[in-house]
Formats: C-alpha cells, structure tokens, sequence
C-alpha cells in the first residue's frame, strides 16, 4: 500500500511482497502481479497485512488468462488501434505483437492440457 505502509505480517502468495501493493490490488481491482486492470480473474491465494493491533487478510486476484497472454493482447490491440498500416496488414510492429501474442496463447493451452 503505497503511502503509508501499514506492516507486513505474512508473506504473499507467488513471491508477491504485501508492502508493494497498492490499494486497488488488494481490493481485487487490479492483478497482484501486473496490475492490469481485472476483467477475467483467478485467485492467487491472500495477504496478512498489521496496523498496530489490527490485522486484514486480502484475497489476492491474477489476470485470466495469464498476465503474459494478457499484456501481450493489449499491446497488439492498443498499436492496431491507432496504426494504420496494421489495417492494410502491412505493418511490421503490428506482426511482431500478434506473434507475441500467439505465442503466448499457445504457451498458455500447452500448460493448461498438460
């Protein structure tokens, strides 16, 4: 929780340290790992966090799918949006951020089928 750090009283799920977490990660608002903005959730398990006396436990949400299959779709729809060249398929940056994408979404399936 950026500002005033309350202390930490339990390590995080995934390496995840509760000290950096901002407001909106821990209400559920934004991915505890990227801090992307959820639309698709998971749960990556909570945080005990201490104020004096007082102790918060926070369930901790990810993007789903996958932070990295996630960030790679933006990326290409955000260029796409605003690229013309991406419109006539002739633009090289535009290719290289679907390929990124796929293969980030093939990564994503082979771990989910094996």
């Amino acid at each position: 929780m950026k500002g005033h750090q309350p202390a930490t009283t339990a390590p995080g799920p995934a390496g995840i340290d509760p000290a950096t977490l901002t407001h909106e990660q821990l209400q559920g608002w934004r991915c505890a790992l990227c801090c992307a903005l959820l639309t698709g959730d998971r749960p990556l398990g909570t945080v005990t966090i201490g104020e004096g006396p007082t102790l918060t436990t926070y369930p901790l949400w990810a993007c789903n799918p996958n932070c990295a299959t996630e960030s790679a779709w933006r990326a290409a729809i955000t260029h796409a949006a605003g690229c013309q060249a991406c419109r006539t398929g002739e633009c090289e940056t535009g290719q290289r951020l679907l390929d990124t994408y796929s293969t980030a979404i093939r990564q994503e399936h082979a771990r989910g089928a094996g």
